[in-house]
């Protein structure tokens, strides 16, 4: 599959994790982080994805992160969004000890809602993507190198 579609398809996923977040977020349901976590990777697997790079199986976003050259200026607002990888396991099955680690405040899912919609919004913005259109791939699929 051509990179320019599965950047867009990426993207397009991510729009959907993010809105089923703030679905879940509303009834108060603690897999709402895990989700917008969910979201998260897949903007950084876009963004990987257009350096030619790839993200290996991990769930670990800082490392995806640091794979992304410091010449992108998405790269701030991936490492802004990289704390969700500690939702991404271990916040989904109980400790050892059998405890159920407890889910963020309203207020942190909130800041995590928003960073993660702003690094989907510059993403789709600058590798050109139509999230609504199916199908079609991203118009500007290159790294990116200028906001």
């Amino acid at each position: 599959m051509a990179a320019d579609l599965v950047i867009a398809n990426f993207l397009r996923v991510a729009k959907e994790d993010l809105d089923g977040a703030k679905l879940l977020a509303r009834t108060k349901n603690r897999n709402a982080v895990y989700l917008c976590g969910q979201a998260a990777e897949k903007v950084l697997r876009a963004v990987l994805t257009s350096e030619s790079k790839h993200g290996g199986i991990t769930h670990r976003l800082n490392e995806m992160v640091d794979l992304v050259p410091d010449e992108n200026p998405l790269k701030p607002a991936l490492r802004g969004i990289e704390e969700l990888s500690a939702y991404a396991t271990a916040y989904r099955y109980p400790t050892p000890a059998g405890r159920i680690p407890e889910a963020p405040t309203d207020e942190e899912l909130s800041m995590f809602f928003a960073k993660v919609e702003a690094a989907l919004d510059l993403a789709v913005s600058k590798f050109g993507v139509d999230l609504d259109t199916v199908g079609q791939p991203a118009r500007r699929p290159g790294p990116i190198r200028q906001l």
